[in-house]
């Protein structure tokens, strides 16, 4: 069996990286024969005064990685650079619910981000922005995952359009 199918059988584990850690502790964890998993998704994000696309983590600051926990060569995770630490109770990782990765890696896979997990005629509350907490209706999801709602604003329907991630089910 090759060691890439020995990572997918093995276990997930989390790895805290250090601060503006992720692309060394990648390269470094896959040196060492560590299957590191970064979910990303697309994000607008202002630089310079203009709003500009990237491929953020889901999970700053974060990675996941396949290892075995018998083999007590997950130890050198701790002592890799770019890694703070392996996340551990009692003095042993702790593995990710079975499944857990497997289905963000099928959610991520294909565009590198998620689509929103909403569906036309949805209640939603809005989480970020001046109508912070209000219930809305999703009308649409165009292709750049942008949501278009309807709120009820002052005893009148109006519409809005929003990021996901601006959103929480309702």
């Amino acid at each position: 069996m090759s060691d890439r199918q020995d990572s997918i059988t093995a276990d997930w584990y989390l790895v805290q990286l250090k601060p503006n850690g992720l692309n060394r502790a990648v390269i470094n964890l896959e040196r060492q024969g560590f299957m590191p998993f970064v979910p990303r998704e697309r994000r607008s994000v202002r630089r310079a005064g203009k709003f500009v696309t990237v491929d953020a983590p889901v999970f700053p600051g974060y990675v996941f990685a396949a290892l075995n926990p018998e083999d007590r060569g997950w130890r050198v995770i701790n002592s890799t650079y770019g890694v703070a630490r392996i996340v551990s109770f009692g003095g042993r990782p702790v593995p990710l619910p079975k499944g857990l990765v497997e289905e963000m890696a099928k959610r991520y896979a294909l565009t590198g981000e998620a689509p929103p997990p909403f569906d036309v005629g949805e209640e939603v509350i809005l989480r970020e922005g001046p109508f912070v907490d209000f219930l809305a209706k999703v009308e649409a999801v165009d292709p750049q995952h942008r949501v278009h709602l309807l709120i009820d604003f002052m005893g009148r329907q109006s519409r809005i359009e929003v990021s996901a991630e601006k959103l929480a089910k309702g």
